[in-house]
């Protein structure tokens, strides 16, 4: 993935802590010290691991765990970012599609990502003094999806025109899309930040978040599917999860399977939106990756304007 998607996230071997929650055990896997001062009892087994009891009795873990507030300064994931997991056979209890270790792969390398992402100080940085200070947080986004009957039809209407321009070959045709995505977009925001002066900098900020670490998850699955197609692809042996790649062979993103990366939904369409817009860049050939990170107050929408504007100069 980091050689033929993203570079820098090859960069380290690990991007920092993560815990595996493994029936009654905490696992442990590259300590940090805040870490390791939590925890009431470990035993340790090299430098890079240490097994625990269970660190909490929440049956479901799958994110990437970070607070900026004070109030949560004697947490683990206080001011630095750790992964937490549970197993393949843990998270298919709650999500029956995950049947494969390998789909459950594509969902740690997401909040891998997301790891990657705090690691850069300037994006860790904004995260910090801008996005976490403000009143407006994601479950506002929710919250508007599902009860202002006008917002959820105008995100939607908004990703059709991205998706439209992913597809089309004609460059003319293709740039009035993009074009007419701005538009529309600007009309949305305008109608709701009077109410919700926020939105637009929170919206832009999880579009990139959410949006790229989306984007990694599909190349994951586009690895995945360059092994289903190898007679010598690698296995695992003794894994009654392993399915030898085979669900990954042949992604169609319009495939009941898979089609949840390109959905708009009430809960997660900050994350739609922001795969599209990267989908789309990569169509047009515009650099972004070294800049995404290093500059998080740009919002993904900001790249295609430049782009229509270079076209049109």
């Amino acid at each position: 993935m980091a050689k033929t998607s993203w570079t820098g996230f090859g960069a380290k071997k690990t991007e920092g802590t993560l815990i595996y929650f493994n029936g009654d055990r905490s696992e442990i896997f590259f300590p940090n010290e805040k870490v390791l001062q939590t925890l009431d009892t470990y035993e340790t087994y090299s430098a890079d691991y240490v097994m625990a009891p269970r660190t909490d009795d929440i049956p479901y873990h799958m994110e990437n765990m970070l607070s900026f507030d004070e109030a949560d300064s004697s947490q683990f994931y206080f001011d630095r970012p750790v992964e937490q997991y549970s197993t393949v056979e843990e998270i298919h209890q709650f999500i029956p599609s995950v049947e494969s270790t390998e789909m459950w792969t594509t969902m740690v390398l997401h909040e891998m990502f997301h790891h990657y992402q705090f690691n850069n100080e300037k994006y860790r940085e904004y995260a910090k003094t801008f996005i976490s200070a403000l009143p407006f947080n994601p479950n506002d986004f929710r919250t508007l999806a599902k009860e202002d009957e006008d917002f959820l039809p105008m995100i939607q209407k908004e990703n059709d025109y991205l998706m439209k321009a992913i597809s089309e070959g004609n460059a003319t045709v293709r740039d009035s899309l993009i074009s007419t995505y701005l538009k529309e977009r600007k009309v949305r925001i305008k109608k709701y930040s009077t109410e919700y002066p926020d939105l637009e900098q929170v919206e832009d900020f999880y579009v990139i978040q959410e949006g790229s670490a989306r984007y990694m998850e599909y190349k994951s699955m586009l690895v995945f599917s360059d092994y289903a197609n190898q007679v010598d692809a690698p296995i695992i042996k003794g894994d009654t999860m392993f399915k030898g790649f085979s669900e990954f062979k042949e992604i169609d993103l319009n495939a009941p399977a898979f089609n949840y990366l390109v959905y708009a939904g009430a809960t997660d369409y900050h994350y739609t939106i922001g795969f599209n817009i990267l989908r789309l860049l990569d169509a047009l050939g515009v650099e972004y990756k070294s800049e995404l990170l290093e500059h998080p107050e740009k919002g993904l929408h900001n790249y295609l304007e430049e782009y229509l504007n270079s076209r049109r100069n």
